[in-house]
């Protein structure tokens, strides 16, 4: 639930002094996936939460971070994009070979 989450946020938060804030951030977004998760996993309807998974949601990208509807076997179903604006579209344009490069990267380094 939203209080746990917050209470090892506050608790993290504490204990850095203020620092860390990229940990933080990751940290927190973790822990909500993973009550969204068992919320969903345990019956709960409806539960949808963003989180960066494989998909063809972006051409030329194998990974992006989307909404997904969660259900008792996982992801049932990836929930896309909306229609993007120009501003938008052209920026998603200029962020692909930087994104595009950091997830060779990182498949690299997993397949290590």
């Amino acid at each position: 639930n939203n209080e746990s989450v917050e209470a090892v946020v506050s608790t993290q938060s504490t204990g850095k002094a203020g620092g860390g804030s990229a940990t933080l951030s990751m940290a927190y977004a973790g822990a909500r996936f993973a009550f969204a998760l068992l919320q969903a996993m345990n019956g709960s309807k409806n539960v949808v939460e963003c989180s960066y998974v494989e998909s063809d949601v972006v051409s030329d990208l194998q990974f992006f971070s989307t909404p997904l509807l969660l259900g008792p076997n996982g992801v049932e179903e990836n929930l896309g994009m909306g229609t993007l604006i120009d501003f938008e579209q052209e920026g998603l344009e200029k962020m692909k070979p930087e994104l595009k490069g950091s997830i060779e990267k990182g498949i690299k380094f997993a397949n290590q």
